[in-house]
Formats: C-alpha cells, structure tokens, sequence
C-alpha cells in the first residue's frame, strides 16, 4: 500500500497575497511533499450559505462555485492559513465554512451521513494587537469535524504582534512552520490524535 501524501489543500484566507500571513504558507509549501492546491477565498468568490435549503433533500449545494475543491474531498491534509479579525477569522473563511451545510445536513437531516476521507488538520494564523484567538477555535472545530480532519488543535501555529515584529522576523513561527511540514508530510495515523480534535 502506498502511504505517500498526495495531496495538501491549503485554504488561504487573508486579503493580502504577500502579507505575514501569506509568508507562513509560502514556507509551509517549501517543506511539503505531493500536489499543493491554495484556495485564495478572498479572490475566488466563495458565496456564504443564505440557507435556501436546498441541500436539505439531496445533501449537494446549489450553488457552483470553487467550493468544488472543498467538496471533491480528495485531498490528505487540509490547512487554514489566515489573519486574525476581531479576534477570529476573516468573514471570507466564515462564508467557506457556513457552505458546509450540505455534510452537515446529510449528517443530520438525511440521517445518511458521507464517509469523508480521513485527513490531518493544521492551522496558521497571524494576529496583531492583543493577538487573541480563542474565538476562532469554535469555528475551526466544528470546520475540521465535517471535513473528518484531526489534528488542528495540537498543530495550531500562531505568528501574534505582527504589528511589532512581522512574520519574516518571528523564529518561533518559521520554525515551528517546518516542524509541521515534516507531520504533515507523514501518512495518518486515525487514532492518533486526541478527542479535543473535536470540539465544537
């Protein structure tokens, strides 16, 4: 059995291509083995769920858009990458992750829940200010429990005072960047991560 990664979705989500945000995945690609595929949700035009219901009786959403790369589910790790708003994530990631209705209402509603592929989950987040991120730890989970993707909550870097000190300069992110390219670059283990991987 080949146990090679193959493939690491990278969702972006800062408006700013070259931004400190935009250094953390740039160094994560460099260390990552098999495809890498970055979806730039502020560019891509990723429409919020508006709860048309649609999905409730085929568990498919109506809209076509590049949610498609999120719905193929075809990919080994999944990693968000984005900024720290107001103590969250930027709506552009909201919107993504309200478009996660239609799992959810298989899961749910359709009683006929779809069988995911197992994934590993990270994040990358920049903040400055007082760089508080709790409150993105509730969407992150119930994001990565839909996507049947563990390993978030111990894989979480954070590059915080950017105002102060930008990323290119922060060691300790840069570092602990490669150090998750090497976990994520190895084959999953189901039962490896811990249960804290799902709160909601």
């Amino acid at each position: 059995m080949d146990n090679t990664i193959k493939k690491t979705l990278i969702i972006f989500g800062s408006p700013r291509p070259q931004g400190n945000t935009a250094l953390l995945v740039q160094q994560l690609k460099a260390h990552l083995q098999g495809e890498v595929v970055e979806l730039p949700v502020f560019h891509c035009h990723i429409a919020p769920c508006v709860d048309c219901r649609g999905c409730w009786k085929t568990a498919r959403c109506v809209v076509q858009d590049e949610m498609e790369t999120i719905y193929r589910d075809d990919y080994d790790n999944v990693v968000i990458a984005a900024p720290v708003y107001f103590g969250t994530l930027p709506g552009a990631v909201l919107s993504v992750m309200s478009r996660m209705q239609p799992w959810h209402a298989a899961k749910f509603f359709l009683k006929k829940p779809l069988l995911q592929r197992p994934k590993k989950a990270a994040v990358l987040l920049t903040a400055g200010g007082k760089g508080n991120w709790n409150d993105a730890r509730h969407h992150l989970g119930a994001f990565f429990r839909m996507l049947n993707a563990r390993g978030w909550s111990n894989h979480l870097i954070c590059s915080p005072d950017t105002d102060t000190i930008p990323t290119n300069q922060d060691s300790a992110a840069l570092d602990a960047v490669a150090s998750l390219a090497v976990w994520l670059n190895e084959p999953l283990v189901e039962n490896g991560e811990t249960s804290s991987d799902w709160e909601f």
